[in-house]
């Protein structure tokens, strides 16, 4: 269950501590060693005033994680797939690598989200147009959009997170490259519109 955002100035502090702590926490040490007693604890809250404002951890970084990709989402309104795979590869590496270290952070931590359901699921799925299923240049149903969308959604985030883990060894630009190569060999022959 999400909850709704409160307007209430004490929740509203709240929150932003419950975030700031868990950013701080990012700095330290990496998601999956985050705990909520941890986080309430140095928040100086309880148990119960965290569950106020979320379920899970997950559901935290699913909000910071979505906050982010609308960001995104709005450098990449008018990209079409598969004619601008390499734009939109380029445009979500560089404002990765232009922001702080904890976006890079939040955007590598994997939360533990059902398949299709993580915050990169809902909003990045809006960066990658095409022809609509019904529409009468599409080839494509519903269902054969959602193993596309997954596909390129998973193959970007993970290179990307890769490249991170590897302490960014390779330049940016032969990272770009070497993305839009690979995941351009997978779609290439598809039937998709531009």
């Amino acid at each position: 269950m999400i909850r709704e955002p409160q307007n209430d100035l004490r929740y509203m502090k709240t929150e932003n501590l419950i975030r700031n702590t868990f950013c701080d926490m990012l700095r330290e040490m990496d998601y999956a060693q985050i705990t909520i007693k941890e986080l309430t604890d140095r928040a100086m809250i309880n148990r119960k005033t965290f569950y106020l404002h979320y379920n899970s951890l997950d559901e935290l970084l699913g909000r910071l994680q979505t906050d982010i990709y609308a960001q995104v989402l709005e450098l990449t309104a008018d990209i079409r797939l598969p004619r601008d795979l390499e734009k939109l590869v380029r445009v979500f590496f560089q404002f990765c690598t232009e922001k702080d270290d904890i976006t890079e952070k939040i955007i590598c931590s994997q939360g533990n989200f059902s398949v299709g359901q993580s915050p990169a699921d809902y909003v990045m799925k809006s960066m990658f147009h095409y022809s609509a299923p019904g529409d009468s240049r599409s080839a494509l149903d519903v269902f054969e959009c959602n193993i596309i969308d997954a596909y390129l959604r998973g193959s970007i985030i993970f290179m990307y997170s890769q490249w991170v883990a590897d302490e960014r060894r390779i330049p940016l630009e032969r990272l770009i490259e070497l993305t839009t190569w690979l995941v351009s060999q997978g779609i290439r022959k598809l039937k998709l519109s531009e």
